[in-house]
């Protein structure tokens, strides 16, 4: 049995470097490889488990189990879902299998061996930095380097190709966004004066966003890292304060849609057409919201939404819901509704338990804060809940905050 373990240890970690290898091309690329990678290190963190379980104690918490009746209420609401999508090979019967299989891959990284994981922490420094040095340049190139990668296909309308590039590339944004936080706390423990690389880093990405036009990666940003210095300062009160802003995320979120319902529309006209766009959407939101309250409109029904449009400055009509809210905690209340909510919450608690516990002071509290932090707030301003390589990277960053070196409470 040592030697099966042996193996599947070994073809766990060839996926774990492949994945970090790879991730600077994956985020350039729109993030959605990170489902494949997530996908490919869970399997194999699965097959450890089945031969040997003796680092899956986490698995034992109350968090994995929250989290698969979250997922399965999810899959469950395809039932009486307005959208038209498949029970069985579904959208939601894949995200139900990819977070089944993401459990595992924490696993893989506790069972990394001690001499692995200082070359592990310096390949994520280095796709830490070239990462955003790609993002900077296929930014200020009008997204060259997306367009050589993915070249413009003959016939094919160049502005809606690099219309796809700007959107990739954004997804990349907030990827690093996310990713910054196990890199930055990579830098304070193993680079003197790391905090000052760190600085660069986030400042190097901020700039990217302003370049792509992504202007809710720089608020993430700023209020990640506020959360991550408490965190640093006072590891409990900074891990508190990323998760309530988490859990305030889904349960306030109606708030959101009923004070966008009150904007006059003559100020909508003054304010950039992404925002007016999300007020309008944020606004509709929660008109749906109140049809179906208790177990919402059902898995992807933001989808069918698709009647109600509005004028924009350039002439154009555009449709208010698109394809999602854009606000992770009004598309739960909107699709799964109260009960869903209440699940993702139940989560959200019993997943800050857990981390209260493991971590103990001050780099691995702020790493975890300030993903958490950046996590949420992306989420609020322009993720899909469902979107399965976003679910993959939350895991895969979140995994990499096992590497750093254990710390006594």
């Amino acid at each position: 049995m040592r030697g099966l373990t042996q193996i599947l240890d070994g073809h766990a970690q060839f996926w774990v470097w492949l994945s970090l290898i790879l991730t600077p091309i994956l985020a350039l690329a729109g993030g959605l490889g990170f489902q494949l990678a997530g996908l490919f290190i869970g399997l194999a963190g699965l097959f450890i488990w089945a031969a040997d379980r003796s680092d899956a104690n986490y698995l034992k918490s109350g968090w994995p189990a929250a989290l698969i009746i979250f997922v399965g209420w999810a899959w469950l609401s395809t039932l009486w879902s307005s959208y038209d999508g498949a029970f069985w090979g579904g959208n939601a019967s894949i995200l139900f299998g990819l977070v089944a299989a993401l459990l595992f891959v924490p696993l893989v990284f506790l069972r990394l061996s001690r001499q692995s994981k200082p070359l592990l922490i310096k390949l994520i420094l280095a796709i830490g930095f070239a990462g955003v040095l790609v993002l900077i340049i296929d930014s200020a190139s009008n997204y060259a380097l997306s367009l050589w990668g993915d070249p413009v296909n003959p016939g094919q309308d160049v502005n809606w190709r690099l219309g796809q590039a700007e959107m990739s590339v954004g997804r990349g944004q907030i990827s690093y966004a996310q990713l910054l936080w196990p890199i930055a706390a990579f830098l304070l423990i193993t680079v003197k004066r790391g905090w000052g690389l760190a600085v660069l880093l986030g400042f190097g990405l901020a700039v990217s966003a302003y370049l792509n036009n992504l202007m809710i990666v720089i608020p993430t940003l700023l209020l990640s890292t506020g959360i991550a210095i408490i965190a640093w300062k006072k590891p409990r009160l900074g891990l508190l304060l990323a998760f309530a802003l988490a859990i305030s995320s889904l349960l306030f979120a109606p708030i959101i849609g009923i004070l966008s319902s009150y904007v006059d529309p003559d100020a909508m006209q003054r304010i950039p057409l992404s925002w007016e766009h999300r007020l309008r959407m944020w606004a509709y939101s929660w008109d749906l919201i109140q049809q179906a309250p208790l177990i919402g409109h059902g898995f992807d029904a933001s989808r069918s939404f698709d009647d109600l449009t509005f004028r924009a400055p350039d002439g154009r009509d555009i449709l208010v819901m698109s394809m999602h809210p854009h606000n992770i905690g009004l598309q739960i209340w909107l699709e799964t509704g109260i009960v869903g909510v209440i699940f993702a919450s139940g989560f959200l608690l019993l997943l800050c338990r857990s981390m209260l516990k493991f971590c103990a002071k001050s780099t691995t509290t702020f790493a975890a804060a300030g993903l958490i932090a950046a996590t949420a707030t992306n989420g609020a301003a322009t993720i899909g809940i469902w979107q399965h390589w976003w679910w993959a990277l939350i895991v895969f960053s979140a995994s990499l905050i096992l590497l750093l070196p254990k710390e006594r409470p």
